[in-house]
């Protein structure tokens, strides 16, 4: 049986609607798949590719290629919706409009790509077998019945290749997957890793609203962000005017300064899905894009309840790369040669935050995406961990007085530990370089004459005076239960303020009262025991 592939008409949209319904069901969240206007729109947008496929005259499959993926110049399309009516599936109809799509895009585009849906693996053999590799995993991204993860699947095609700018900078955070996507889709992994990024000052004296349309030439007349230092990527631009921004339901926090604009970021709500996608930051200093991307963050958690947040950045801007991921955003994908900016094409990375738990142990994928899973699994892992170092820092009086970031920078030293119940964490009079941190447990303190004198829990510290100079432990600490704990090496925090003094000056600083008031408690219950002994 031949199957035929072509574009979809006005005289089809009943049998399309119906080929919805049987693929999707009537429980489908985006009920404008079965709105007769919407499809209609469908079919004449010159930014979609809309097909279907016929056996023995019968509709039996649908797919499209969306082409405002990115902006109009980035010539890149989105192989989205492939629906093949259950009853013929196994037929070869998904092959065949896939091979349909291909060869359009292959004429006209530079980079395809698609999401495929991880609760079956069809749609990543399908991609597979025509040459889309795995560049990414975007956990939960989608909500349908429930929050659904999907795998990246991208092709470059050759004008891309040949105008790839060389030689990403990326955060380590980011190198693994990027390295592992450019080797997927056919290029030599040429990476640079940037391991002491600067995240951006989080700036705290702006006022923010949402946009409103006297705020748009001020907007406009700022080009960084916009034009002379595009860092974010989306598929819309203030440029593009209110009309077709409020059409597509996207929005801008505008922040200013004494009442005046300085900058503003951009994004696209999906109410139905509760996700947002970031289209473009705009900013006259580096403290306000900080501050707009922080803000976003605090919005989409607070007030528009989003469960998952993605925004698509250089590959060649690792200081943002930092400040997202000090926000607790992780790369998720690595799209080499995806956007044309000025006179050559650059890599992207994708970077995403869940605000619901990750829960993606049932994705099911090819042997080739779970390389790409694996990798992105375990930055969501790790970030957890680091979050978790962060609120153990946060609340440390020894580091009173640092900033956001800058607690960020030392918990990225940190590792966490785990010990027993009678383990020696650190032994009187032995020199020592390491200063610790409580997550969980409970330790006991003895003096060198092995005699206790206290005990410290979660939340409290030990070590202290090691972080500064290489001097005995003046006491004994042994687990007294099991015992989670921080690690914070001398020389790695030495390395540190070596190129921050400011945070040495603090830390060092609060040691000085933190060793003080040791001495004053010690010499508290010293007298105290002397008394004791006297009334004795």
């Amino acid at each position: 049986m031949t199957i035929n592939v072509r574009s979809v008409t006005e005289a089809d949209l009943a049998a399309v609607r119906n080929l919805f319904y049987r693929s999707y069901g009537e429980d489908y969240p985006y009920k404008e798949f079965y709105n007769d206007e919407w499809l209609k729109r469908s079919i004449y947008q010159d930014s979609y590719l809309f097909l279907l496929a016929e056996l023995e005259g019968q509709v039996v499959g649908t797919a499209s290629v969306y082409f405002e993926v990115g902006a109009y110049s980035d010539l890149c399309g989105e192989f989205g919706r492939l629906a093949v009516d259950p009853d013929c599936r196994g037929q070869g109809v998904g092959m065949a409009l896939m091979q349909a799509r291909l060869d359009f895009a292959e004429r006209r585009l530079h980079f395809g790509l698609t999401e495929c849906r991880t609760a079956h693996p069809f749609a990543q053999r399908i991609s597979e077998k025509f040459n889309l590799r795995p560049i990414g995993f975007l956990p939960q991204k989608v909500l349908l019945q429930q929050r659904e993860s999907l795998m990246m699947m991208g092709k470059v095609m050759r004008p891309a290749r040949e105008l790839r700018r060389n030689n990403p900078r990326v955060i380590p955070e980011a190198f693994l997957l990027g390295q592992q996507a450019l080797e997927n889709t056919g290029f030599k992994p040429d990476l640079i890793a940037v391991e002491d990024a600067d995240d951006y000052p989080i700036g705290t004296d702006f006022a923010v609203e949402e946009l409103k349309e006297s705020s748009l030439p001020s907007l406009l007349r700022i080009e960084r962000g916009r034009l002379s230092r595009r860092q974010v990527f989306g598929n819309l631009q203030l440029s593009y005017g209110l009309f077709m921004l409020e059409s597509r339901n996207s929005r801008y926090l505008v922040a200013k300064d004494d009442g005046r604009i300085v900058g503003a970021i951009g994004f696209t709500l999906d109410e139905v899905g509760r996700s947002i996608k970031v289209l473009e930051l705009i900013d006259l200093r580096d403290d306000v894009a900080g501050f707009l991307l922080k803000e976003l963050d605090k919005w989409a958690r607070n007030k528009y309840k989003a469960e998952y947040i993605e925004i698509t950045v250089s590959a060649y801007w690792p200081n943002i790369q930092r400040t997202l991921s000090n926000l607790g955003f992780v790369p998720v994908a690595y799209c080499p040669s995806f956007v044309f900016h000025e006179v050559e094409r650059l890599d992207t990375i994708k970077m995403a935050k869940l605000y619901v738990p990750l829960d993606i142990d049932k994705a099911q994928l090819t042997e080739d995406s779970r390389i790409i899973f694996d990798l992105v699994r375990h930055g969501f892992e790790e970030k957890r961990l680091g979050i978790s170092v962060n609120e153990t820092t946060r609340h440390m009086a020894i580091f009173d007085g640092l900033e956001e970031g800058e607690l960020t920078k030392i918990a990225g030293l940190c590792r966490v530990v785990e010990r027993g119940v009678g383990d020696v964490i650190l032994r009187a009079k032995e020199r020592g370089d390491v200063f610790y941190m409580i997550m969980n447990g409970r330790m006991d303190i003895y003096n060198p004459d092995h005699i206790l004198i206290g005990h410290v829990e979660a939340g409290d510290f030990l070590g202290e005076i090691s972080l500064v100079a290489n001097k005995p432990y003046n006491a004994t600490a042994v687990a007294a239960s099991n015992v989670r704990l921080v690690v914070l090496k001398q020389k790695d925090f030495e390395d540190l303020i070596n190129r921050y003094p400011r945070i040495g000056m603090k830390v060092m600083r609060n040691i000085a009262i933190s060793v003080g008031d040791k001495l004053n408690a010690l010499g508290g219950r010293f007298s105290q025991a002397q008394n004791d002994r006297s009334s004795g």
